[in-house]
C-alpha cells in the first residue's frame, strides 16, 4: 500500500550539504562569523557599563527616602478631591471613599456624578450612566428629596433592596433582602427597590390622575406612586416628596385642575419645610447645581467618546489608504505584466479595458466578465500572487481572445446575409446598437459552453448564448426582427411608426419570455418557441393598436377639453402614445391591478381610454412621460 506524501507543514528541510556546493567559501564564513561576534560583544559590554553607572548613581540615593511613607488620608484635601475626580468607576470610588470618615467628608456630588457618567466609556457600557440618569430625572422634576453624595454613591453600587426588613422579597432563612434586577438600570422614586417592592409596595393610579406630568410628583412606569421612605438608622427621609394619601385627597377635594395644582404646590412647600434638608429656595439651588453638573459631565463624556472615535476612524483611514496604495502598486505591476503578455493580441484593447478604483480596495474593475473571473484570485490577493500564476492567467485570456479573432467573431459576417429573421435582428443589433465590449460583459461570454461552441465552429450559438445574459438584448433583437424599417413610407402614417411599434414588440417579448433573467440561461429551443409565439402575439397587438388609434372615441378623446392642459407638459397625444408601452398599474388601497396590456389584448378600448385619461391628469403618479 503506497503512502501519500507528507503535507508541506510536515516536511523537514534537508540539511545543506556543504561539500556539494562548489561556491562555498569556508574562510569567508569564518571571517563573517568573527566580525559579527566582535560587534555583539562590544554592544554587550557597553550595555553592562551603562547599567553599572546607573546602579552606582541610584545607590547614592537608595536610603534617602527610607522610612518616609505618607498615608493616603494625610494628603491635602485638595489632592484627595482631585484623585476622587479622576476615578471613573463608582465601585472604586465607593471602596476608597468609605474606607475612613475623613475621606467620606471629602466626597462631593460632582465626583460621584462624573464617576457614573465616565464609567467604561471605551467599552460603551452605560449602565451606571443610565442609573444616574434615572436619579437625575427625578431630581430635575423636583419630585424627590435631593440625595447626598454618599447616598448617590450607595444607589449606584446597590446590589439588594434598601427596604431591608420591610422588603417584600426578603428571605426569612438568610435574613437578606431581595437582590436588585441586574438587567434594570432604573432607580424607582430615587430608591434602590427590588421588583417585588415595586409590584406590591406601590400604589397604582389611573392614567387620568391629575398629578401625572406634574412637577413635584414622582411616578414610576407612568402610573405607580409610593410614599417617602425614612431610614431607620439615620432618620433621613428619602425618595418621593409627597405621600400617595395627600395626592388622592387633593384629587377627591378639588374639581378644577388649577385648584389641584395650587394645592399640590402648597403640599410640596410643606414637605420641603418639614422633612427636607433644604428650604424651598436652597432646594431649587441644589437641584439646579446637580442638573448642571450632570449635563456638563454628559457633554464632556460625549465629546470624549466622539474624539476617541474620530481618532480611531482617522487611524483606520490612514491604514486603509496605506493598504490601498500598496495594493494599487502591486496591481499596476500585474496589469503591466498582462499588457506585455497580450501585446501581440489583436483584441488587446477589449481584454484589458478596465476602470481604476482609486478609493476602493478592489483597485481595479475589468469590463470583460471573462477577464474579471480569470484574474479574480490574483486581484483579491495581489501580494501573494506569483509570476507563474499571472502568466498562466494571462496566457489563458490571450488564447480565448485569439480564438475570437481567428473566428472573426466580432465581424458578424456569419449572420450578415442570413435569411432568418431572428439572425437578421441579431446582426442589426450587434452592428448598430452594441459593441464587442458590451458583449464581453455578459456573464457567460467566455465560459466553457461559449468556448466549446467556438471550437465547434458554431459562432451563432456562442453569440446567442452571450446575448442571452445581456439585459434587454433579446427583447430588442425581437423588436428589430419583427418591425423593419420602410424608408419609402411617410413618417406620419401609424402603419410606419417604427420606433413606437418596436417598443410594443419589446413588451410582447417580455410577456412571452419565461423568466429570461433567472438563474438559468434560456435554451435555444426556448428562445425559438418564445420567438414564434411572440410573433403571433405581436400581430394581434399591432392590429389592436391600429384599431384603437383609428377608433372614433379615441379621436374625440384627443380633441375634447382643449382648455385643460396636462401636467408636466404631458399632452393627450402623449397619453394615447402610451398604448405602445402598455404597463400594469397597482391601485392603492384596493389590492387590484389595472393592466393596460390586458385591456389592449382583449380590445377593451373603453377601459384603456379611461386609463389614458388618468395618465393625462396625473402623469407623475403613474410614472409616464412624453
Amino acid at each position: 500500500m503506497a503512502l501519500s506524501p507528507p503535507s508541506r507543514s510536515l516536511r523537514k528541510r534537508q540539511p545543506a550539504r556543504l561539500s556539494d556546493d562548489l561556491d562555498y567559501d569556508l574562510e569567508t564564513l569564518l571571517k563573517e562569523h568573527e566580525r559579527s561576534g566582535i560587534e555583539h560583544r562590544a554592544l554587550r559590554d557597553a550595555k553592562k557599563q551603562k547599567n553599572t553607572e546607573q546602579s552606582d548613581e541610584d545607590a547614592k540615593y537608595a536610603d534617602a527616602f527610607k522610612g518616609y511613607e505618607i498615608p493616603f488620608d494625610s494628603l491635602p484635601a485638595l489632592c484627595i478631591e482631585r484623585i476622587f475626580a479622576m476615578l471613573d468607576s463608582p465601585q472604586d470610588l465607593y471602596n476608597l471613599a468609605f474606607s475612613s470618615k475623613f475621606l467620606m467628608s471629602l466626597l462631593t456630588p460632582e465626583a460621584v456624578i462624573r464617576s457614573a457618567v465616565f464609567n467604561n466609556l471605551r467599552k460603551r457600557d452605560k449602565g451606571n450612566r443610565k442609573t444616574m440618569g434615572s436619579i437625575m430625572g427625578y431630581i430635575s422634576n423636583r419630585s424627590i428629596h435631593v440625595p447626598s453624595a454618599h447616598r448617590m454613591l450607595r444607589l449606584l453600587n446597590a446590589k439588594s433592596c434598601e427596604r431591608s426588613d420591610r422588603c417584600w422579597g426578603k428571605n426569612l432563612n438568610t435574613g437578606k433582602a431581595m437582590a436588585l434586577n441586574r438587567n434594570s438600570c432604573s432607580r424607582p422614586f430615587g430608591l434602590a427597590l427590588c421588583d417585588k417592592c415595586v409590584k406590591f409596595g406601590t400604589t397604582k393610579v389611573p392614567y387620568s390622575h391629575f398629578s401625572r406630568f406634574q412637577q413635584g410628583v414622582a411616578f414610576h412606569q407612568w402610573n405607580l406612586l409610593m410614599d417617602p421612605q425614612r431610614d431607620p438608622k439615620s432618620g433621613e427621609v428619602n425618595g418621593p416628596l409627597l405621600e400617595v394619601l395627600e395626592l388622592q385627597q387633593i384629587e377627591n377635594t378639588y374639581a378644577n385642575n388649577d385648584d389641584k395644582k395650587s394645592a399640590l404646590e402648597g403640599i410640596v412647600q410643606k414637605a420641603l419645610t418639614n422633612d427636607g434638608k433644604y428650604c424651598p429656595v436652597h432646594y431649587e439651588e441644589e437641584v439646579a447645581a446637580y442638573h448642571e453638573i450632570f449635563e456638563n459631565a454628559e457633554k464632556e463624556a460625549d465629546e470624549h467618546v466622539a474624539a476617541a472615535l474620530e481618532r480611531d476612524q482617522q487611524k483606520y483611514r490612514e491604514r486603509r489608504e496605506e493598504r490601498i496604495a500598496k495594493r494599487m502598486t502591486r496591481i499596476r505591476s500585474i496589469y503591466a505584466s498582462l499588457e506585455e503578455i497580450l501585446d501581440d493580441c489583436p483584441l488587446k484593447d477589449v481584454a484589458l479595458d478596465c476602470r481604476w478604483l482609486e478609493s476602493d480596495e478592489r483597485c481595479i474593475k475589468f469590463t470583460c466578465h471573462l477577464v474579471e473571473q480569470k484574474l479574480g484570485n490574483i486581484i483579491s490577493a495581489p501580494a501573494s500572487a506569483s509570476e507563474r500564476s499571472i502568466t498562466n492567467a494571462a496566457t489563458s485570456i490571450k488564447q480565448i481572445f485569439n480564438t475570437l479573432h481567428e473566428k472573426n467573431f466580432f465581424a458578424f459576417s456569419y449572420i450578415e446575409n442570413s435569411g432568418n429573421r431572428f439572425r437578421r435582428g441579431i446582426y442589426e443589433y450587434c452592428t448598430n446598437e452594441t459593441t464587442p465590449l458590451d458583449i464581453m460583459q455578459s456573464s457567460v461570454a467566455g465560459d466553457v459552453h461559449f468556448i466549446q461552441a467556438l471550437e465547434e465552429d458554431k459562432p451563432v450559438r456562442a453569440l446567442v448564448r452571450a446575448l442571452n445574459r445581456m439585459r434587454g438584448a433579446l427583447p430588442r433583437i425581437f423588436a428589430l426582427s419583427a418591425v423593419r424599417n420602410n424608408p419609402e413610407a411617410p413618417d406620419v402614417d401609424a402603419e410606419n411608426r417604427v420606433d413606437e411599434f418596436r417598443k410594443l414588440a419589446e413588451v410582447v417579448w417580455n410577456k412571452q419570455a419565461p423568466n429570461q433573467y433567472g438563474g438559468e440561461v434560456m435554451s435555444f429551443n426556448t428562445i425559438k418557441e418564445t420567438f414564434n409565439t411572440s410573433v403571433e402575439e405581436f400581430k394581434i397587438m399591432k392590429k389592436n393598436v391600429k384599431d384603437y388609434l383609428r377608433d372614433e372615441q379615441t379621436r374625440r378623446f384627443l380633441q375634447r377639453d382643449n382648455a385643460v392642459q396636462g401636467r408636466d407638459n404631458f399632452s393627450r397625444q402623449d397619453a394615447v402614445n402610451q398604448v405602445f408601452v402598455p404597463k400594469t398599474v397597482s391601485i392603492w388601497m384596493q389590492g387590484t391591478r389595472n393592466s393596460a396590456y390586458d385591456h389592449l389584448r382583449s380590445r377593451n378600448f373603453e377601459s384603456l381610454r379611461s386609463l389614458h385619461e388618468q395618465y393625462f391628469r396625473r402623469p407623475s403618479q403613474y410614472g409616464v412621460h412624453a
